[in-house]
């Protein structure tokens, strides 16, 4: 009876800690940005404040992104990009949907004006190749950035 309590112990000491390294995610609030951005079939995969334009306040960039096919060594993303007014939820920028293999934000000040720049990369048109067995990803893959220029807003500049 005694060794039962004592492995009872033992295992209780192991799993107790374990159990409590697991937490629940928080709630999202859908709040956080006018249900109008997101387009159905895509969820919000991640989101960033910075400074994109002249005005004080600050941006939110925002990554819907929505699953479009797994291969053997990568898989492919639906991804679109919002950008709003944290304060007022003014929508300044939604991008069109592009094809990538990657979720990510990248926010860069790289000419050093004190404003972030957008920086992405994915397919041109959409289109890709594969092998017979879903190997040697064959794509023309476009860089661009989108950027604040002076007084006209936010912009796009495309480099292949």
């Amino acid at each position: 009876m005694m060794k039962k309590i004592l492995l009872l112990l033992l295992l209780s000491g192991y799993f107790i800690p374990v159990w409590s390294q697991y937490q629940v995610s928080t709630a999202r609030t859908w709040d956080k940005f006018p249900p109008e951005v997101q387009k159905r079939g895509f969820g919000l995969h991640a989101s960033q404040l910075v400074q994109m334009d002249d005005e004080p306040a600050l941006e939110e960039v925002l990554l819907f992104s929505a699953h479009n096919g797994h291969y053997p060594y990568f898989d492919l993303f639906k991804n679109y990009y919002v950008i709003i007014d944290y304060y007022t939820k003014e929508v300044k920028y939604t991008s069109d949907i592009i094809i990538s293999t990657e979720r990510e934000i990248i926010l860069e000040d790289r000419n050093n004006d004190g404003k972030y720049e957008l920086y992405r990369r994915y397919f041109q048109d959409g289109k890709f190749k594969v092998d017979e067995y879903g190997n040697n990803l064959s794509v023309t893959w476009i860089y661009d950035c989108i950027e604040w220029i002076d007084k006209k807003g936010l912009t796009n500049t495309q480099k292949k």
